[in-house]
């Protein structure tokens, strides 16, 4: 692809609306166009903010409580004075922010997965070399990297780095088959995210742990892709 996605364009790959074919073409001009990359992380990123919006509950029980304490009871309340107390409990519930509540981890990993690919060097070390990755990560994990023999399969492994979530830190492995590329994030299971649960989200995700260690696939892929490299994995090990 010659040219910058459109505004048409970036909103369909930010929903997961594009074929798989359009979606690699996308995917490999968006390693090597930092503009797109940036609007389609914009687009994400305000989609879960929206989200996380539509979550958040209305004024407290307890807030609501202490304005009827203080309208106090009225056998006949005139209109006027309804009026006065909705105006009052609206903008009071207005200026009360409640705490906000954890957010599930997948659409933040989601989100690194398409800064990373999104950036100029998604991966510290680059190799297709599982000996040549493997190693690099010792010292930097408290865990050791099971980084997979790709080579009968139709994935081939790109490179790596260490991320952190919430300070948590994790391997990521990025791995290609074709025009596509996938995330592989790996956490030692104590300090892996918890809250996982499966949702609507723009990309395809797995979740599986093995021999104490979480593994979090994304991609922008059929879900019989990351299937696949699952299987992949498992049978590496």
């Amino acid at each position: 692809m010659n040219r910058d996605l459109t505004a048409d364009e970036i909103e369909r790959y930010a929903d997961d609306e594009v074929d798989p074919a359009e979606a690699g073409e996308m995917e490999q001009h968006l390693l090597q166009c930092s503009r797109c990359a940036s609007a389609v992380l914009r687009i994400v990123q305000m989609k879960r903010a929206v989200r996380d919006a539509m979550s958040e509950e209305g004024a407290p029980a307890a807030l609501r409580g202490r304005v009827r304490r203080q309208i106090g009871p009225s056998k006949a309340p005139s209109a006027w004075w309804l009026l006065a107390a909705a105006v009052v409990v609206a903008v009071v519930a207005a200026m009360i922010v409640p705490p906000p509540r954890p957010s599930p981890a997948l659409p933040e990993l989601v989100d690194m997965h398409t800064t990373l690919l999104a950036s100029a060097n998604p991966v510290d070390v680059v190799s297709t070399d599982r000996h040549t990755v493997k190693p690099w990560f010792e010292g930097k994990l408290p865990f050791t990297v099971p980084v997979p023999d790709l080579s009968p399969t139709p994935f081939r492994l790109i490179g790596g780095r260490v991320v952190y979530w919430r300070g948590n830190p994790g391997a990521y492995l990025l791995i290609g088959k074709g025009a596509h590329r996938l995330s592989l994030f790996i956490f030692r299971d104590d300090m892996a995210p918890r809250d996982l649960a499966g949702g609507p989200l723009p990309m395809t995700t797995n979740v599986w742990r093995s021999r104490g260690l979480t593994f979090i696939a994304v991609a922008q892929v059929p879900p019989e892709d990351v299937r696949q490299l699952r299987a992949a994995l498992e049978s590496s090990r």
